[in-house]
């Protein structure tokens, strides 16, 4: 079985905010063991939630799932075979404005895509990055698994 998470499930500021509201409880609320556990529970749920997708070559199934506390959800579906798996580009941006003013900045990123396509020309999204030598390492144990070579359709050396 192959697992190759995807991405996080909420952004980084919420996951910060997680991981210091326990604290606060503890704090403020010593007296309080109910509420500092509830409030464990709820930033352990939110610290692990991630998104993936898990491949068995052997059983020919997938599934893309959405994990809580290591416990993974999502409906197993059968394929024929993997057609291949590819890799190209895509460029995100984000605008910010400044406190109180109509001034705005904005970053712009080239982001690499892996995908999977399958025999019956289903696409699945399996991971991006902005690195594409690590990207390629995740995909390394599929690869050799389902004796794939990545077709690299960025048009770049690398």
């Amino acid at each position: 079985m192959i697992d190759i998470k995807y991405n996080w499930l909420f952004p980084w500021p919420y996951r910060l905010v997680t991981v210091c509201v326990p604290v606060y409880g503890i704090f403020v609320r010593p007296d309080s063991l109910l509420i500092i556990l509830a409030l464990g529970i709820f930033c352990a749920l939110a610290l692990t939630a991630h998104e993936g997708t898990e491949i068995n070559t052997i059983t020919r199934t997938y599934r893309e799932y959405t994990s809580f506390l290591f416990f993974k959800t999502g409906k197993f579906t059968a394929y024929n075979a993997i057609e291949k798996i590819f890799i190209n580009t895509s460029r995100e941006s984000e605008k910010m404005y400044t406190a109180h003013t109509l001034h705005a900045a904005v970053f712009s990123s080239v982001y690499y895509n892996a995908w999977l396509k399958m025999d019956d020309g289903q696409k699945i999204l399996l991971k991006k990055s902005k690195d594409k030598q690590k990207l390629k390492e995740v995909l390394t144990p599929l690869c050799q698994a389902a004796d794939l070579k990545v077709v690299d359709d960025t048009g770049q050396k690398n």
